[in-house]
């Protein structure tokens, strides 16, 4: 068993933001590509997540960390219901903001 993480890369950047166009950009690369494919990566889109499933048999589906970062943002933010997210970024920091 391999303990090296599995090497990540950008692949390209489909065109249209629906779960079609990743699913024909999936279909163009060929069976080979797909089932190569062990982890994909992707943004909360359903559409994405349908394609994957569709398209790559074995891979897992896992959330890219900007969006798992920005969820858990958005969840604190209403936990602590904090409506100006410049004002719990700069408590955070233990800053204060200036008069305007």
């Amino acid at each position: 068993m391999s303990t090296a993480a599995p090497r990540a890369r950008l692949l390209d950047l489909v065109p249209e933001r629906s779960g079609q166009a990743y699913k024909t950009w999936l279909t163009e690369r060929g069976q080979a590509f797909r089932d190569g494919v062990q982890i994909a990566t992707l943004d909360p889109f359903r559409g994405y997540k349908n394609a994957i499933d569709d398209q790559l048999d074995d891979a897992r589906a896992v959330l890219d960390a900007f969006h798992v970062v920005k969820v858990r943002h958005e969840a604190l933010c209403v936990r602590m219901e904090v409506r100006d997210l410049h004002r719990l970024v700069v408590a955070a920091a233990g800053l204060k903001l200036r008069a305007a």
